[in-house]
Formats: C-alpha cells, sequence, structure tokens
C-alpha cells in the first residue's frame, strides 16, 4: 500500500486526492487546517483518512503533495526537512510559481537527500474548497514538472498516472516567464477591470443586470481566491512586472491611436489580436 499525503483540500488538492485514492494501491491521508473540510473529504471518499498536522502523518508517507498558497508550500518543505521521513519519499507541490519553491527545497531538502519535484497543472477554476472535488480536472491539462538537481521526473509521473495529465519538464526561468503572460497578469487585468468597473458604476449589484458576455468572460477569474493570489503575484514579482510593462504599451497603443482617432491603427491592433486568439483555439 502507497501511503499519499495531500496538504491542502482545496479545488487542486482535494480533486487529486479523489482519484488518488480511487486507486486500490493508494491510501491518501488529507491534511487541512479546516475541520470542516477534513470532514466533508472523509465524508465523501474523497480520501481514505485525515489529519489536522502535518507532523503526525508525513513520517509515514511515500508520497507527499503540497496543494496550499505558494508561502504555506514553502513553509511545509522547511517544516518536513526537520521531519522524520522515510528514505524514498518524494515530495511535490502545486505552486504556480516555482523560483522561491525550488530555492527553498534545493536549500533544505537537497542537502538530506530528500528528492523534491516542483509540480503545476494548468487547470483549476476561479473556484475554492473541498467540495469543488473534480476528476476530471487534470484531464489533458498541461502539467509542469522541475525536478531538483537530485531527482527524476519519471517517479512522479508514474505516482500520477491516474489523473491523466499530460506532463512535461521545463525549466524554473521559462515557467515562471509562461506563468506571467498567461495567467499572472491576466489575473491583474480581470481583478483591475472588476475594480474600475465598481468605482465608476458603484456597486457591481447596480449594474450587474447590463453586463453582457465580454465583461463577463474578463472578470469571470476576478472571484478567486485573494489569499491564494496575493502569494502567486508576489513570489513571481520580475516576471510579473516585465510582463505587465508590455500589456501597458499595448493599451498606450489603443490610447493612442483613439485619440487620434486613427483607424487603421486599430484595425491592425485589433486584426493581429484576432489572428493570434483564432490560432490558439485550434490547438
Amino acid at each position: 500500500m502507497r501511503n499519499i499525503v495531500i496538504v491542502g483540500l482545496g479545488e487542486m488538492g482535494a480533486s487529486l486526492a479523489k482519484i488518488l485514492n480511487e486507486q486500490p494501491e493508494n491510501e491518501v491521508i488529507g491534511v487541512d487546517v479546516n475541520d470542516d473540510s477534513l470532514s466533508y473529504a472523509k465524508n465523501n471518499n474523497i480520501v481514505s483518512s485525515v489529519a489536522s498536522d502535518l507532523d503526525m502523518v508525513a513520517p509515514q508517507a511515500d508520497f507527499i503533495i503540497l496543494a496550499t498558497p505558494v508561502t504555506y508550500i514553502e513553509d511545509n518543505i522547511r517544516k518536513l526537512a526537520s521531519l522524520p521521513l522515510k528514505q524514498e519519499v518524494i515530495i511535490t507541490d502545486t505552486g504556480s510559481t516555482k523560483r522561491d519553491i525550488m530555492a527553498v527545497a534545493e536549500e533544505v531538502l537537497t542537502p538530506k537527500e530528500i528528492h523534491f519535484i516542483g509540480g503545476h497543472a494548468m487547470a483549476g477554476t476561479h473556484q475554492s474548497g473541498v467540495m469543488w472535488a473534480n476528476e476530471s480536472l487534470y484531464k489533458d491539462a498541461s502539467y509542469f514538472l522541475i525536478p531538483s538537481s537530485i531527482s527524476q521526473t519519471i517517479d512522479i509521473q508514474n505516482i500520477l498516472e491516474p489523473i491523466s495529465a499530460n506532463f512535461m519538464s521545463i525549466s524554473i526561468e521559462k515557467h515562471d516567464e509562461l506563468m506571467a503572460i498567461i495567467s499572472d497578469v491576466p489575473h491583474i487585468l480581470s481583478f483591475s477591470l472588476m475594480n474600475t468597473a465598481t468605482n465608476q458604476l458603484g456597486d457591481s449589484a447596480t449594474f450587474g443586470q447590463y453586463v453582457a458576455g465580454g465583461f463577463k468572460d474578463m472578470t469571470r477569474i476576478a472571484e478567486s481566491d485573494p489569499k491564494l493570489w496575493t502569494d502567486v503575484l508576489l513570489s513571481n514579482k520580475e516576471a510579473i512586472l516585465s510582463s505587465q510593462a508590455l500589456v501597458i504599451k499595448q493599451l498606450q497603443l489603443f490610447s493612442q491611436a483613439i485619440e487620434n482617432n486613427d483607424s487603421a491603427t486599430l484595425m491592425t491592433l485589433i486584426a493581429s489580436a484576432q489572428h493570434s486568439r483564432k490560432n490558439l483555439l485550434l490547438k
């Protein structure tokens, strides 16, 4: 029997737990600070058993998944380094930025020959909580893997095979640069648009009846968890600021073209975006 400990039973962690717990060779133990989340996970067979303290279950684990906000992942890596773990234990995470997490892992786990493999799936929604556990969440999703200097990604791929994701190795720098423009900055834009609308129009309850698909599509991810995204944005600062500066330049091009009644430039800017978006949807 393989003992799998999953720390953090939000949408991502609970979905992993639900899938892995259905495999007869696995016994999944859920760890969370929220007693209601633990009860829900146990009562709905998302996990086999639960614990409120990582220290209690980590020493028996063969595989540990840290599925919390980024700062908590770093804290738990440091905690795990001080515990009497199994010699062959494998530790991974689900954090959406990797530089700081991998640095901590190399600092405190690698010297003790504890294997850590950074992980991040391009899956999930704006929803949060154990009740959003979804067996199909990871199906066909890109799942990035970043091994530490003493680890191999094949070990984690074998364990996570039941989630049916598309696993691929990537460097820390490439991962965080990619996430900045395809995930982090879009969230900032969504948060900013929602805040601008309420600042200009008042409480969203007063204008919500008038909004159409475009506004709804653009602001869907503004419902995302504030704590999680505060941690994400601060942990990928350099790449985000660089990408955000490029977005600001694009906005300035639109502003200048509109101010100058420059229809030709507007047509070029919009047509370029339209073409790229159509190609994106063909993938």
